[in-house]
């Protein structure tokens, strides 16, 4: 499955291509993870689409960056997709997702978050997000402080 990261500069409006998951990742990413342009270097979005069951009724997220929650060389990298509704805004949704990637093996890449279950996570995993989330101002570290106080 391929990516198509289109530029938020206005003046760029360039595309990028990603062949899959763990291109996406390791090549499409500024450090903070956030989708970049091949041309410019500005951040992207990728475009999404799927049929609810509701009759009619689409999802339509906006992918704006990635925060990996795996250890390096593992087969199973959990990741979140950070999600805004459009092209311009900042996230505000977290897509839990994962990948497996078994080619090394003799298998294949393989990307999960339909059937076959949500990614489990470890408590150290989730702090990481969290902290991840506050890092790149997706989360406001006074709204932590005030479910820790209460």
């Amino acid at each position: 499955m391929g990516w198509l990261i289109k530029c938020c500069n206005t003046d760029c409006g360039q595309e990028t291509w990603a062949s899959n998951i763990v291109d996406l990742i390791q090549n499409h990413c500024n450090e903070y993870g956030w989708f970049k342009c091949a041309a410019c270097g500005s951040e992207g979005y990728i475009e999404k689409s799927f049929d609810l069951q509701e009759p009619g009724a689409t999802w339509e997220p906006y992918l704006k960056g990635i925060i990996p929650l795996g250890e390096a060389g593992d087969t199973y990298q959990p990741f979140v997709f950070m999600v805004s509704y459009s092209p311009n805004e900042p996230p505000n949704d977290v897509w839990f997702s994962y990948y497996k990637d078994t080619r090394s093996i003799g298998g294949r890449l393989k990307l999960g978050y339909g059937p076959g279950g949500p990614p489990v996570l470890g408590i150290e995993q989730l702090i990481q997000l969290i902290k991840k989330l506050i890092e790149r101002g997706c989360l406001d570290p006074n709204k932590i402080k005030e479910i820790i106080n209460t």
